[in-house]
């Protein structure tokens, strides 16, 4: 096979970059985080050309960022050192007072190919190649037709396109009313086209309320710019130039999950997290677990990018990965996070980016394989070993009335000792023998509260937490009695624990 065949056959073979429904963006241009409203940019209009990207803002400034200096969808991030957000802020290269090169968000020109804006009638236009008509030439296409206040949101409801954005290949089209921006993967051919793919929600049929600021949300897109691969939108509410790349391989929402509890949604610092979806990669490694070595940061190949950091991965497998999420994120709600992937013919994919929840606390409970409530990981505390747990509890060997048991969590947050509020370096077993957790845990068992002896890091561990939990004295016999934590108004999953009675 010669070498040209060769590099023809991995290009057709090679999965084809695709944005998906509702994903993060990969970047933030001005803000310090993906959940911040600082000064930042308000950008009227973006232009992508020659490796630079124009802004002009609310100020009548011409803004230039070089967008070559901008980390890059598939670079190795692995040695990257990062503030609490590698993929945020970005500097401009020049500010200039240019009041005269603002254009229109609303109009957009490639090559023969114009597309229009009208917001006030509600609808896109497309001219496909006007080298062929006259002044008076018709629009070939438009999009937004038959626009009603009580038709349902759909794929081709139009409400108030502000910005439109054509790089000969993908259109997109800034809806500010509906705070999304709707994807066409090839120029429209057919009036009122359906969109194929929609940011800044979850799904064509929703319409955003919130005003808080995240990775995948959009308040007012009011201008749009591609590089071709790239997506720039400025989110001028946010003050903010969001940048969405597509992804080789499908990451979805819920893929990421807390490792304990199995259940996707907001996630604290130190979280141990399983990522799961088919595709990751085609390799299987687990790093060494003997609570002395830091995890690596790329394993099989793989590294789970979390707002710009490379994350330390425990195991990877083609559709499971284990890693742990940072300690400090600084003061952010919101955090972007994808998996990219080395594959054995050098090629390299990556997932897109999905948004994630950052709370001081988010607890779950480790539990064995099976339907929910699943049987907890739980051991008799032994009294001689303040430092270690005893047996584990069993059917054969109950919990009791009035012991202390251990179970181990996920989430519970950040640390501190006896001078206050630690940072553990993440990734790396805890090398301090007293690292109490900070957000106060409380404990239900069957309803009824249980007394939190202690929470906290044990020495060794890496974000696997130790709760001792005083069983009452009071409680009933139960082969299947339930438990679960508490934090901050966040509850963890329930697991079982066989009690028996308080005398043999």
């Amino acid at each position: 096979m010669s070498r040209l065949t060769a590099l023809l056959l991995l290009a057709i073979a090679a999965p084809a970059a695709e944005f998906h429904n509702g994903q993060a963006a990969r970047l933030v241009i001005g803000q310090p985080s993906f959940s911040a409203r600082d000064a930042g940019i308000a950008a009227s209009s973006l232009v992508v050309s020659n490796g630079r990207l124009y802004a002009t803002d609310t100020q009548h400034r011409l803004i230039t960022f070089n967008v070559a200096k901008l980390p890059g969808s598939k670079n190795d991030l692995t040695l990257a050192q990062a503030p609490a957000c590698g993929l945020c802020g970005f500097s401009p290269i020049s500010v200039t007072v240019a009041p005269a090169v603002e254009g229109s968000p609303g109009v957009s020109i490639h090559d023969k190919t114009v597309v229009v804006a009208d917001t006030p009638n509600h609808r896109v236009f497309i001219w496909r190649d006007t080298s062929t008509g006259g002044p008076n030439q018709l629009p070939d296409v438009v999009l937004g037709q038959g626009f009603s206040e009580r038709a349902p949101i759909s794929a081709s409801t139009l409400i108030e396109p502000t910005s439109v954005a054509f790089d000969g290949k993908r259109l997109f089209v800034g809806d500010a009313a509906l705070r999304r921006v709707l994807i066409w993967n090839s120029l429209p051919t057919g009036n009122n086209q359906p969109a194929d793919v929609v940011l800044g929600q979850e799904d064509f049929v929703s319409v955003g309320q919130t005003d808080i600021s995240t990775a995948e949300n959009i308040l007012r897109p009011a201008a749009l710019a591609s590089d071709g691969t790239n997506l720039f939108v400025s989110d001028v509410a946010s003050r903010r130039i969001l940048v969405f790349t597509p992804g080789d391989v499908l990451l979805p929402k819920d893929a990421i999950v807390n490792a304990a509890s199995l259940v996707p949604g907001p996630l604290a610092p130190g979280t141990l997290v399983t990522i799961t979806s088919p595709g990751l990669t085609e390799n299987n490694a687990s790093a060494p677990d003997d609570g002395t070595q830091a995890l690596p940061t790329k394993l099989g190949g793989v590294e789970v990018i979390f707002n710009g950091v490379a994350l330390p991965l425990l195991l990877v497998s083609p559709t499971q990965i284990r890693a742990q999420i940072p300690f400090e994120s600084g003061k952010a709600s919101s955090a972007s996070i994808y998996v990219r992937s080395e594959h054995a013919d050098g090629s390299i994919t990556i997932t897109n980016a999905t948004a994630l929840k950052i709370v001081s606390a988010s607890p779950g409970l480790f539990a064995f394989g099976g339907p929910e409530p699943r049987s907890g990981l739980i051991l008799h505390a032994d009294p001689t070993s303040p430092t270690h747990g005893g047996a584990p509890v069993t059917s054969e060997n109950p919990a009791k009335p009035g012991e202390v048991l251990i179970v181990w969590a996920a989430g519970l947050g950040k640390l501190s000792e006896r001078d206050g509020v630690i940072t553990l370096a993440t990734g790396v077993p805890n090398a301090r023998s007293e690292a109490h957790v900070v957000t106060p845990v409380a404990a239900l068992i069957n309803g009824e509260s249980a007394q939190v002896v202690s929470a906290g890091l044990p020495q060794g561990s890496i974000g696997i937490y130790e709760v001792r939990v005083l069983v009452p004295s009071d409680l009933s016999p139960d082969p299947k009695a339930q438990l679960l934590i508490t934090q901050n108004g966040y509850v963890s999953n329930k697991i079982t624990v066989p009690v028996q009675s308080g005398t043999r």
